[in-house]
């Protein structure tokens, strides 16, 4: 198959999931709910609070990854790391699934003397942290809401492990023996190769792995973590701010610890479907009606708010970034 019809088709793949979702997520939604939302006090300020405390987060994402691309990178600069990041976070909307990690790798390297797979590499680093950071926010979700979680999802958790146990059992040799060809393939083609290919990708793995590395060069490690502690801070405290919109979510009903469940469950959902579209709608609203028992439709008008207020940020701040760009360094170039 041609390689641009197959991207076409995995492009209208994700986008016809993401579609389906946001249908599956308003259908049952009725004019007297729309009212009832709307007949709530004025939600404008949490929303703008919200906002300002996710750009925060975004800031001090641009302000970290420079910190690992420093040691792969000739002074790079701060404005375009952040301008790089909201294009990404941007592209991640796109009907492709994590687009934009490797497109802001892309953007940034035009302006800063960096080669796009070590920028790469310096974002595999990230996503580990961040990885590592949402593991222990689970856990500690767990110790402050273990019971109210665990009630809901111990049905759902037991069948799909039941599901992948049994595909492991009733196809582990073609596992095994696709795993033993791939290796020895990879040993034969790459590793002891010598040709064209095999030192394009030699010298492709040794960029990203320059990239892995930079996380142990880091010239200020404590700070780095504070800031990669930061940064799931803030999104904490921006979905707390979303949940005052209305009194049924606001505290003292709904607490950070809530808002803690709230953040890791609507995590999942834009890691299922791109920028979470349709996924990270139904996950909110199954867990504010179904842990927390909040009626109808307010579980719904969260799901919708804590999400579109995110994307008109990021959208925004993603189309200003691409208008500046350019004009900013081009500046800096005729300086």
């Amino acid at each position: 198959m041609n390689p641009a019809v197959k991207k076409a088709l995995k492009s209208l793949l994700f986008l016809g999931i993401g579609v389906g979702l946001v249908y599956w997520s308003v259908k049952d939604v009725t004019a007297k709910d729309i009212e009832s939302i709307r007949a709530n006090p004025p939600i404008y300020v949490w929303l703008i609070l919200s906002m300002l405390v996710g750009l925060l987060s975004h800031f001090i994402r641009s302000v970290r990854w420079l910190m690992l691309i420093e040691p792969v990178a000739e002074k790079p600069k701060l404005k375009n790391s952040f301008f790089a990041v909201m294009i990404g976070y941007m592209a991640n909307y796109a009907p492709l699934p994590r687009l934009g990690e490797v497109y802001r790798c892309v953007i940034l390297s035009r302006y800063e003397k960096a080669p796009v797979v070590a920028l790469v590499g310096t974002v595999v680093v990230e996503r580990i942290i961040d990885t590592f950071l949402l593991f222990v926010l689970f856990l500690i979700m767990l110790l402050c809401r273990f019971q109210k979680v665990y009630d809901v999802v111990k049905p759902r958790i037991g069948q799909y492990i039941h599901d992948k146990l049994s595909f492991l059992e009733n196809h582990y040799l073609i596992i095994l023996a696709f795993v033993a060809v791939s290796a020895i393939a990879f040993v034969l083609l790459i590793v002891k190769g010598d040709n064209k290919l095999s030192r394009f990708i030699k010298k492709y793995i040794q960029n990203f792995a320059d990239g892995i590395k930079s996380v142990a060069k880091l010239k200020r490690p404590v700070l780095f973590w504070v800031y990669s502690i930061g940064i799931w801070v803030l999104y904490l405290l921006s979905t707390y701010l979303c949940l005052q919109c209305f009194d049924a979510t606001a505290a003292p009903n709904l607490t950070l610890a809530d808002a803690l469940v709230v953040l890791i469950f609507g995590t999942l959902g834009v890691i299922a479907t791109p920028g979470g579209i349709g996924a990270y709608q139904i996950l909110i609203k199954n867990v504010l009606e179904k842990i927390y028992r909040i009626a109808a439709p307010i579980p719904f008008a969260i799901g919708w708010i804590l999400w579109g207020s995110q994307f008109i940020l990021i959208v925004s701040l993603g189309l200003i970034s691409l208008m500046l760009l350019p004009i900013l360094n081009n500046k800096d170039d005729k300086a």
